[in-house]
């Protein structure tokens, strides 16, 4: 499945990288920018792993009715510290240490339900989601609907070792949308977009070295395929798409949103103050940037 052709050179889309609980940032910039730059700014959003989750709330804000920025900025703080979300103790329970269902099923499900039926309107953006297709070795851009969403946000998120690292879709066997395209700008220059947002979790200068052998066996132990595809190619990806970020090609501009200072935050991180603070700092990064381009409008 591929993104859509765009037609219209004034297009503009946005990109979420994902990261585990490193999207703490893009979470505070998507509560920031449900406020000062709406989704429909956009004509296309696409999410990677955690980023979809974030992602799937700015997609159906409603400024009529603004639920979304509440929602994000209440799970990051207050639902994904301790041991509610992350455990190791999940192992004793039979269970992996990321609890999937606690986290869509529960808290995106029910408790700050998402507003799946939006999507089914016909003026909402579209909202595509990375997912890694564990049989071709392809990523896949999967639009979200009414329909698959919150499976969907299963397949995105199933992050190697801290799940099962594997989700059934559409009787397609999926895992998290990072392992094989964690930053989809090729994909998007590709399919024809020039003006383009992107919210890094880390910084934009960051660029990654192999994953281990150990670790890429651990991920996908009973698919070898996956797990060399993992230890050879994704480091590939990660850094090929940092340098279309510093570098664009003619005609292409990227805005970049990410961290301006070293975030003490890892992928499994579930101590409070520090899932707190990356909010914090990434609204203030998303607050600088819209706020003042809302400012400079009005005059």
């Amino acid at each position: 499945m591929n993104l859509p052709i765009n037609q219209d050179k004034t297009s503009k889309v946005l990109i979420v990288e994902g990261g585990g609980m490193r999207g703490a940032f893009a979470g505070g910039v998507l509560s920031a920018m449900c406020k000062y730059y709406p989704v429909d700014n956009f004509d296309l959003v696409i999410g990677v792993s955690a980023g979809s989750c974030s992602l799937a709330y700015y997609t159906i804000e409603d400024e009529r009715e603004p639920v979304s920025k509440k929602s994000i900025l209440d799970i990051w703080k207050n639902e994904l510290d301790g041991s509610k979300f992350i455990s190791l103790f999940n192992f004793l329970k039979g269970k992996k240490p990321l609890d999937h269902k606690y986290l869509i099923d529960y808290l995106m499900g029910e408790k700050y339900k998402l507003r799946t039926e939006i999507l089914h309107k016909k003026t909402t953006v579209p909202f595509y989601i990375v997912v890694s297709n564990l049989h071709t070795l392809l990523p896949e851009y999967v639009r979200a609907s009414k329909d698959n969403l919150l499976q969907l946000l299963k397949a995105a998120t199933s992050l190697p070792i801290a799940t099962k690292g594997k989700e059934w879709l559409d009787q397609k066997l999926y895992s998290d949308g990072g392992v094989m395209d964690p930053i989809p700008i090729k994909a998007v220059i590709e399919a024809g977009y020039k003006d383009i947002t992107v919210v890094l979790n880390k910084s934009r200068m960051h660029f990654s070295e192999p994953v281990g052998k150990i670790v890429s066996y651990l991920s996908f132990p009973t698919l070898p395929s996956v797990a060399k595809f993992l230890r050879e190619k994704h480091h590939l990806a990660y850094n090929e798409a940092k340098a279309i970020l510093n570098n664009p090609p003619r005609g292409v501009r990227i805005k970049i949103l990410d961290p301006e200072q070293k975030i003490d935050i890892g992928l499994t991180t579930t101590n409070k103050k520090s899932l707190i603070q990356t909010v914090n700092h990434g609204w203030e990064v998303a607050y600088r940037m819209f706020n003042a381009k809302k400012r400079r409008r009005a005059k």
